[in-house]
């Protein structure tokens, strides 16, 4: 063997040895941005909250929450005002949605409460809106149970389309008004369904609060 090839042998086994190594780490190369510097990772939108029903809106990166629910979108007419709106109006507050009967105590006593709440909460930060889910009822008899009882708030029947659409993504125990249903978005989007039954004037204030009132 030549001196030549005394010298050469070894560097070949080095280099072997170096490829081998290498190729058993694995790495991947640190993304480049084309000048020599790491890639910053793509934004990617803020996911649905897991409290939220299939087809809720997501929260994005910029302004309010997208609330694009077929019950959150149809629209709706304020039995006191005449005003029509959409829950989705008011995506970025905290949002107390309620559904009732004109004939249910249970509502009636529950909805005493919720004003007591207000009472205690930022006014331009949270929107109470209740929803008559009995067909049999209509805007002027909810105009007048309304005033009647004092009662602050966004009134609206319900309507099939959007009981139904309710029912869809909380099931029908929503539409049951002596179970006194508790819908409450938050500022992010973020739904929650409460648990069934009567909630006290002190866990309306501490829903709020969680959800950004």
């Amino acid at each position: 063997m030549t001196a030549r090839g005394r010298t050469t042998a070894p560097i070949a086994t080095a280099l072997s040895a170096f490829m081998i190594l290498a190729g058993c780490t694995g790495s991947a190369p640190t993304p480049s941005n084309g000048y020599g510097a790491p890639a910053r990772p793509t934004p990617t939108s803020a996911a649905t909250p897991a409290t939220a029903p299939p087809g809720s809106g997501a929260s994005t990166s910029f302004g309010a929450p997208v609330l694009g629910q077929a019950w959150a979108t149809a629209p709706l007419v304020d039995v006191t005002t005449g005003d029509t709106f959409r829950i989705a109006d008011h995506a970025g507050k905290v949002i107390i949605i309620e559904s009732m009967a004109i004939w249910c105590t249970n509502c009636r006593i529950q909805q005493a409460d919720v004003k007591a709440a207000l009472g205690r909460l930022p006014t331009d930060s949270v929107v109470y809106v209740v929803l008559d889910v009995d067909p049999n009822e209509d805007g002027p008899s909810l105009a007048a149970y309304q005033a009647q009882n004092g009662f602050d708030g966004r009134y609206a029947i319900a309507g099939r389309d959007v009981a139904r659409a309710l029912a869809a993504d909380f099931g029908d125990q929503f539409l049951n008004p002596p179970a006194t249903p508790i819908l409450v978005i938050g500022t992010d989007g973020r739904v929650t369904l409460t648990e069934y039954g009567h909630k006290s004037t002190n866990e309306i204030v501490a829903l709020a609060e969680a959800h950004g009132a």
